[in-house]
């Protein structure tokens, strides 16, 4: 499957993006759209784990289309070395209520897990050039098993993992073209995670990562009572 789209950033001009199906892949065969028949599991140690999902969202191409049009774009900018830099990617905050589109990501992942997903953020990366450096959630500050969901749409993109202190990667995914990839337990406290630049990437790449920002009985607060939650930054 091929799209070919543009959209229109807040701060920049028109970015034209297009992304190629896998053509040689193995399909994931058919079953029920947002299905968690499949679903692995790989643990990382006793505390974190990550749950991966194949072609979770079956209509993804549909969903890239829709986001691209319509969700609100922007390209933030990150002051290092005391310049102002352009962030190497362009981000999309859906704001609650959430379009019914989100919604229905939202709900079977509420019910599976049993926490209330709060906020969508969507990152594009245009093409290979476009990344996200080794980083955790934030929202660990503030929840004790804080967890993140990512559904991948469009081209398929390198995501690594490797603990928090550096060393080696331990685990290499390829997500995109409606994959979930669920991160939780400690995941966020004692791992670290990435989607490096790529010159072989096949085009766009489009992530929608949902996050909860209210403790659950599974994920008790990790600062004091009353402590308000942080802003999360991008999610691959």
């Amino acid at each position: 499957m091929c799209a070919g789209l543009s959209a229109r950033g807040r701060t920049l001009e028109d970015v034209d993006v297009a992304w190629q199906g896998s053509l040689f892949e193995e399909a994931v065969p058919d079953r029920e759209p947002l299905s968690f028949d499949g679903l692995r599991r790989d643990a990382l140690d006793d505390r974190s784990w990550l749950d991966v999902v194949p072609g979770w969202v079956t209509d993804h191409g549909a969903l890239f289309e829709l986001l691209l049009a319509e969700a609100s774009w922007q390209q933030r900018t990150r002051t290092m070395w005391d310049k102002d830099v352009l962030e190497p990617r362009m981000i999309a905050l859906v704001p609650q209520p959430f379009p019914a589109y989100v919604q229905e990501l939202v709900d079977p992942l509420n019910a599976r897990y049993g926490v209330e997903l709060d906020s969508c953020l969507v990152n594009l990366y245009r093409d290979g050039n476009d990344a996200v450096a080794w980083h955790a959630d934030t929202v660990r500050k503030t929840m004790r098993d804080p967890l993140v969901a990512t559904v991948s749409l469009g081209a398929r993109r390198t995501f690594l993992v490797r603990p928090v202190d550096g060393g080696a990667v331990v685990r290499r995914y390829k997500p995109g073209e409606g994959d979930l990839i669920v991160m939780g337990g400690a995941m966020q406290h004692d791992w670290h995670h990435t989607v490096p630049r790529e010159k072989t990437a096949s085009g766009a790449r489009m992530s929608v990562t949902l996050r909860h920002s209210r403790p659950t009985a599974a994920s008790a607060p990790a600062a004091a009572p009353g402590t308000p939650p942080a802003a999360s930054p991008p999610s691959p």
